[in-house]
């Protein structure tokens, strides 16, 4: 591995860990300890999803002309940085002010997504056209591990071995992690040499929905992004539904999820690297039918299972399963971009996570209301995620394999 995709991946490491402390900690901060209505955090989400999607087309445009990528994620970074930890002091000095963290974790958010607006498209300058999903591969791994040490970090502030101020509790997680993810960050930052060649002299189209008509008009690339849409969608909403799973199908105490979890981030690192490299040498587009037709098969196994250790089991394999499908499904859109429209195309790939993050959860309490909140609603939720998943399936077989040739 040379410096620069250490520093990449170190950068991955570090975003995983801040992302993860505040979907975890900040949530529950807001709505459980503050009291506040659980429309509140999932209100900054959106909003934070909506701005990214309504100004990301104009920032690709000039990263795609310029090809010069290091200032803007040092700026976004720096933004997304400060106003992460105003939100954690916030949190640990002045609760009367919650609704103010509130509409600032939503403007850190927007400003933590506009970072992968730079930082995902260095893909392509990191690997070449042999050795793309093993570069990617290494990149997922890192953000993986990164939310592993996020876990294990932040525990004794969570549980009151450690206290920076006022009672012992979720908010004491916030500000560690901020001062986490700059620490990693700062190798990318400082040490990361972009080449000038990476600059790119292509024209790109002038208003935002043609530049989309022309990323679209890529037909293997508009099928992956549609079928990225579904099974991130899928996979999303399960995973953010899993500790609600483990407890309504099962009963399972809070300490055996947290080492579930971990185990499951565990393997999911390792998974990343390995299925990513052997992508390159296989096919990019099989191996990632293959992951996903296995990811149908395990999440209607745990739709039926009434056994935790056979739901175990399930959860391990897919969470060894579950790198390799970002790790790959990236590798894919940097070897299908349009020349001169890479950063654009890699815009769009977030997009569509983004919307997934409406549509999954829709799905996904449809069926708690229809079949109710306990274990067999759970279970129907989660055939409704494979069903999604199969839907994503299906636009994935149909795009041409580009890694072979």
């Amino acid at each position: 591995m040379n410096k620069q995709v250490l520093y990449w991946g170190l950068y991955d490491f570090a975003n995983s860990i801040v992302l993860l402390a505040f979907l975890f900690y900040f949530s529950q901060w807001l709505v459980v300890d503050e009291g506040r209505p659980s429309w509140w955090y999932n209100g900054a989400l959106i909003a934070a999803s909506i701005l990214y999607i309504a100004t990301a087309p104009y920032f690709s445009r000039l990263v795609d002309l310029s090809g010069q990528k290091m200032r803007g994620l040092r700026v976004w970074t720096f933004l997304a940085v400060m106003l992460m930890a105003i939100v954690a002091l916030i949190a640990l000095f002045s609760h009367a002010l919650d609704g103010v963290a509130a509409i600032l974790y939503a403007c850190g958010m927007y400003a933590y997504l506009m970072c992968f607006l730079y930082f995902t498209p260095m893909l392509n300058d990191l690997s070449t056209f042999s050795d793309r999903g093993r570069i990617s591969g290494i990149g997922q791994g890192f953000n993986s591990a990164g939310q592993v040490a996020g876990l294990l970090f932040t525990l004794p502030f969570i549980n009151g071995t450690i206290t920076l101020w006022g009672d012992a509790g979720r908010a004491q997680a916030l500000l560690p992690s901020v001062v986490l993810f700059i620490l990693f960050a700062l190798p990318m930052l400082l040490l990361y040499r972009e080449s000038p060649a990476s600059a790119s002299s292509a024209e790109t189209p002038g208003t935002p929905l043609t530049l989309l008509r022309t990323v679209l008009s890529n037909k293997p690339l508009a099928l992956l992004l549609i079928g990225y849409f579904f099974f991130s969608d899928a996979l999303l909403t399960f995973a953010n539904n899993f500790p609600l799973y483990l407890e309504k199908v099962f009963a399972v105490p809070d300490m055996t999820k947290a080492l579930l979890t971990i185990a499951i981030l565990g393997l999911a690192a390792i998974g990343s690297p390995i299925l990513g490299h052997f992508a390159d040498r296989w096919g990019h587009r099989r191996t990632l039918v293959c992951i996903l037709a296995l990811y149908c098969a395990l999440l209607v196994a745990l739709s039926f299972t009434t056994s935790f250790s056979a739901a175990m089991v399930f959860s391990l394999v897919a969470g060894l399963l579950f790198g390799p499908v970002w790790a790959i499904s990236r590798a894919m859109v940097g070897q299908l971009a349009p020349q001169g429209l890479v950063a654009s195309s890699f815009n769009y790939y977030i997009v569509a996570e983004r919307f997934a993050t409406f549509a999954g959860p829709l799905a996904w309490s449809g069926a708690l209301i229809v079949w109710g909140e306990g274990a067999r609603g759970y279970q129907a939720a989660l055939l409704g995620m494979a069903v999604l998943l199969a839907i994503g399936l299906v636009f994935t077989v149909r795009v041409r394999d580009t890694s072979l040739q």
